[in-house]
């Protein structure tokens, strides 16, 4: 299947690439990082410091027509672990993420736009639980199969609407994953009340199956509005706000009917049902010219990689200053309060701490990071990283890791 689906993208962007060798350029880089933790898993028992070895090659072959543009994106990595901390990995101490995507844009006219991807992604599932979550309780890797299409149109000078949909298909090397489909559909209707003023208003629907016995399923609707505004030359603010509205139910040989909201009418909360409120605000301000301050905190509900969903409260600082034209140092922050849980309906319906079969932890972090750009090919990075997350498997414990990363990358071009 895997290797059906890269013929496929690579096919695609063959034909593309052939028939416009004349608009074709090929860039690409190459990097290498490596990070050094004292407790690099976010273990309540860490084995002892762990150093991860990242090496990953970047294509990005894109072709332009007057109307439409084609993009082949392809990533190939290898990692490995290092050191005692290298147990907490489990059996999977190095592994090779990678994937392709293609996609299309197509202008039709001067109002109207198309666009179409396919791709597929090799993602190791520790990493993604890691930057979702702060915690990683599955290990291996996860296959990602997606198809997405959508149309933006400008009705005026003030209003355009667009509309968007994706179907995924999802499988796990780890044992005891269920693999899931996911079906997505998303409408926005964007006016300009002024220059620099937007209202935004959202309407998302997110389908879920899991490949499970009980053929447990959910409906998970999303409606929101919001506002983004630059007050002045240094101050934008943004802010939105809105409900979620969910379904689940189980198609089981023994499950009951389903209970399932008619399109087009208000979200019924019948049994097995559940609701929730979303927002979130952002500030961001420069405060010097070569200085940027932002400030955002929100609350939201969204899908994690494992199928689940994840209900957050943050808020986060950032500080960002180029030093010059070569440098940039920022410094950044964020408290978020997280909810995982199975039964999605009670996620959504009861408080975060109350949630049946919760995983409620609180996650803390602090970074530093500077780069810097030797030539017009070589760049490199350097971070540190504070994480603390405490209330794990709802024991109270408290984790702690130091996490120091450098990184060097050679861009380079190809064609032209």
């Amino acid at each position: 299947m895997t290797r059906s689906v890269l013929v496929a993208i690579f096919c695609l962007g063959s034909i593309a690439s052939g028939a416009l060798a004349a608009e074709l350029t090929i860039t690409g880089n190459v990097s290498q990082t490596v990070d050094g933790s004292d407790n690099y898993f976010q273990s309540s028992t860490p084995s002892g410091p762990t150093i991860r070895s990242l090496s990953a090659l970047n294509l990005d072959f894109l072709a332009r027509m007057p109307t439409t543009t084609y993009d082949l994106k392809t990533n190939y990595s290898y990692y490995h672990y290092f050191g005692p901390g290298a147990a907490d990995a489990g059996s999977i101490t190095s592994g090779e993420p990678a994937g392709a995507a293609f996609s299309i844009d197509h202008t039709a006219d001067p109002l109207t736009k198309y666009n179409f991807a396919v791709s597929w992604q090799r993602a190791d599932v520790t990493g993604a639980q890691l930057l979702q979550t702060g915690t990683a309780i599955v290990h291996g890797f996860s296959d990602t199969f997606n198809a997405s299409g959508g149309v933006t149109r400008e009705l005026s000078r003030t209003d355009s609407i667009s509309w968007s949909g994706q179907a995924s298909k999802v499988s796990f090397t780890a044992p005891n994953q269920t693999p899931y489909v996911d079906l997505t559909s998303t409408g926005i209707w964007n006016h300009r009340l002024s220059e620099t003023t937007s209202l935004i208003n959202t309407v998302a629907l997110d389908y879920n199956a899991q490949d499970d016995p009980a053929q447990d399923q959910r409906l998970f609707w999303t409606i929101t509005t919001g506002v983004k505004s630059q007050l002045s030359n240094r101050l934008t603010v943004n802010g939105t706000i809105g409900m979620n509205y969910i379904n689940a139910w189980q198609n089981g040989p023994s499950s009951a009917p389903p209970v399932i909201p008619i399109i087009g009418a208000p979200p019924q909360l019948q049994p097995g049902a559940g609701h929730g409120w979303l927002g979130n605000v952002g500030l961001t301000y420069q405060l010097l010219k070569t200085t940027q301050i932002s400030l955002t905190a929100g609350q939201s509900t969204t899908p994690t990689i494992l199928g689940s969903l994840l209900q957050s409260q943050t808020i986060g600082f950032n500080l960002t200053h180029n030093i010059n034209s070569l440098s940039t140092l920022s410094f950044s922050t964020q408290y978020a309060v997280n909810t995982q849980s199975a039964n999605a309906s009670s996620l959504l319906g009861g408080s975060a701490s109350t949630a049946a079969g919760g995983l409620t932890s609180d996650l803390f972090t602090a970074s530093a990071n500077y780069s810097y750009r030797w030539t017009r090919e070589w760049r490199s990075n350097l971070s540190y990283t504070y994480t603390q997350v405490s209330g794990i498997s709802g024991s109270g414990g408290l984790v702690k890791s130091d996490t120091v990363t450098v990184s060097l990358t050679r861009d380079f071009t190809i064609l032209p």
